[in-house]
C-alpha cells in the first residue's frame, strides 16, 4: 500500500508541471473549496481527477516515458527494501556471533579454572 501511495505521489509531482500551465483562473472555478489548512477528501478525489485527465491526454510517447519512470522508482523501492532486509540479516548474524563469542569465552574460562 505504502509503494503504491508513492508510485500516485510521483506521478502527480511527474504531471504538475502540466497542471501548473493550466489557468489559473479555470483550475479555481472547478476546485473543490479548501478547508482551512487541510485540503480533505473532496481535495484529493479533485487532485486524482486532474491525475487521470492529465494522462489521458498524453501521447503514448508521454504516456510510455511516464510508465519507464514509475518503473524505474518501483526498482529504486525494491532494492531499497531488500537492502534493508540485508542489512538486518548482517545485523542479526553479527549479534548472533558476539553472543556466541562471549559464550564460548566464558565457557573456556569457567572450563580453564578447573
Amino acid at each position: 500500500m505504502k509503494s503504491l501511495k508513492q508510485i500516485l505521489a510521483a506521478g502527480l509531482i511527474a504531471t504538475a508541471g502540466l497542471a501548473a500551465l493550466s489557468s489559473p483562473v479555470l483550475a479555481a472555478e472547478s476546485e473543490p473549496a479548501q478547508r482551512g489548512f487541510v485540503h480533505g477528501p473532496d481535495y484529493a478525489m479533485y487532485q486524482m481527477d486532474q491525475y487521470h485527465s492529465e494522462i489521458e491526454h498524453m501521447s503514448q510517447e508521454d504516456r510510455s516515458k511516464l510508465m519507464a519512470m514509475q518503473d524505474k522508482l518501483m526498482q529504486m523501492q525494491m532494492d531499497h527494501a531488500s537492502a534493508k532486509i540485508k542489512m538486518e540479516m548482517e545485523s542479526a548474524k553479527a549479534q548472533r556471533d558476539i553472543q556466541m563469542f562471549i559464550y564460548s569465552a566464558h565457557k573456556d574460562r569457567g572450563q580453564a579454572g578447573n
